[in-house]
C-alpha cells in the first residue's frame, strides 16, 4: 500500500476521532447532550441507512445492466452517500425540531 494513502487514512481516522471527542465534550459543557439530541441522532442515522440502501439497489441495478465498476469505487461511493445522507438528515432534523 502506498505510504501516502496509509498516512491519509490514519490522519483521517485520528482527525475524526478527535473531532468526535472534542465535539461531545463541548456539547456536554453547554448541556447539548439531552433527549432532543438523542432523538435527532437516532432519526438521522436511521434515515441515513435508508439512503444507503437505495444506493445499494442502484448499484445492483447497474451491475445487472452490465456497467463495470470496481469494488473500491462502489465502497467509496457507498461511504460517501451514507455520510452525506446522515449529515443531511442531521441538519434537517436539527432545524425541524
Amino acid at each position: 500500500m502506498n505510504l501516502m494513502a496509509l498516512s491519509g487514512i490514519l490522519l483521517g481516522i485520528t482527525g475524526g476521532l478527535f473531532g468526535l471527542v472534542y465535539g461531545r465534550k463541548k456539547a456536554a459543557q453547554s448541556r447539548g447532550l439531552d433527549e432532543r439530541y438523542e432523538e435527532i441522532a437516532k432519526k438521522a442515522l436511521a434515515n441515513g441507512w435508508k439512503v444507503t440502501l437505495v444506493a445499494i439497489y442502484v448499484f445492483w441495478f447497474l451491475l445487472v445492466v452490465g456497467v463495470q465498476i470496481s469494488v473500491a469505487q462502489v465502497l467509496g461511493l457507498l461511504l460517501l452517500v451514507h455520510m452525506i445522507g446522515w449529515a443531511g438528515f442531521r441538519f434537517y432534523y436539527q432545524f425541524k425540531y
